[in-house]
């Protein structure tokens, strides 16, 4: 295809666009940067980015936008991904503004994919409910200190032909770091059954989780949390690993792996780049390769300005990164 047709399909597609975002009156915006969405602060520009408020909102745009043969990706906290900084000629679908309120029945709580983790987990601690602390995204099953999500969760909404449909969450397969959703269906929120507890035994359990980061995690660093996933055949987490081939502090550019655990990259500076942050984490894996004889998969998600789209998640959005259920991560 040629540059003007090229162009001709994109002015196309952009008309189309604006057209299903204000019939169905959802937030769209052009000019944006990933630097901006993402906690690694880096990335390039975005087409657009379409922010829908509620799920019924999210579940008709998705199924128009496919519809219509435009490629989307779902993006929630942005607190896992590494988007690259080429021009990413897509949408990006914001779960950043499908907070809605959280209902509470029982030990039953309903929660859309836009909701901080943080503050559910408080909102819920005052009403005597655990079960969540240290908890992260349901698309990747995260969890932390000893605990999934999956583990929890009821029913998963998902958006399917425009409508928002009910899974029951013990027909999911949670796994380590993953569940069975498969790419291109969009979460939209979650029943989580909880348990009854003292609100003040639940909120020193998640000071002690809070105290754990702040002593073992880069706090206020420009990171994604943990960088890679720990390898299945090894007793030794990945931080630590990484931590005894002397990279803690390594650079490249203007990203760095963290003095206080080996097993984050973080980003300093107002120019910082994404090819930065990939550099130094492909040397890494190298030389784990090639000194350990053990592959490194990204937990991260590496997001290509130039990949085929359609894809992603939801996720219950979380300002605090977890690691691993056995704890391995805590190896600063």
């Amino acid at each position: 295809m040629s540059a003007q047709e090229e162009k001709i399909k994109l002015e196309e597609r952009d008309r189309t666009l604006q057209e299903i975002a204000n019939r169905l009156g959802v937030r769209a915006e052009r000019g944006r940067r990933f630097a901006e969405l993402t906690s690694l602060r880096v990335g390039g520009s975005i087409d657009w980015v379409i922010s829908p408020e509620t799920e019924a909102q999210a579940a008709a745009i998705v199924y128009e936008l496919e519809q219509a043969g435009i490629g989307w990706r779902a993006l929630g906290s942005g607190s896992n991904v590494l988007a690259d900084d080429g021009e990413h000629h897509y949408v990006v679908l914001s779960l950043s503004d499908m907070k809605g309120e959280v209902r509470v029945e029982g030990d039953c709580v309903s929660v859309s994919a836009g909701y901080s983790l943080p503050r559910l987990c408080i909102d819920v601690a005052r009403q005597g409910l655990s079960g969540i602390e240290g908890l992260g995204a349901l698309w990747m099953n995260a969890g932390a200190y000893g605990h999934e999500i999956g583990t929890v969760t009821e029913i998963v909404r998902v958006a399917r032909e425009g409508k928002v449909a009910e899974i029951p969450g013990d027909s999911v397969q949670w796994n380590y770091r993953h569940s069975s959703f498969k790419e291109g269906e969009l979460l939209l929120g979650a029943t989580l059954r909880l348990l009854h507890d003292d609100p003040d035994q639940i909120r020193a359990r998640m000071d002690d989780a809070k105290s754990r980061r702040l002593a073992t995690q880069p706090h206020g660093a420009r990171s994604a949390g943990c960088f890679f996933k720990n390898p299945p055949a090894s007793t030794t987490g990945t931080g630590k690993i990484i931590d005894e081939m002397g990279m803690k502090g390594a650079r490249r550019g203007t990203a760095v792996v963290s003095p206080v655990h080996a097993n984050f990259i973080v980003t300093e500076g107002e120019n910082a780049r994404a090819e930065d942050a990939l550099a130094l984490a492909e040397e890494i894996r190298e030389r784990v390769r090639r000194e350990q004889g053990i592959e490194l998969e990204y937990e991260v998600e590496l997001w290509r300005a130039n990949q085929p789209t359609k894809q992603v998640t939801g996720e219950v959005a979380s300002e605090d990164r977890d690691v691993d259920e056995k704890g391995k991560e805590q190896q600063p």
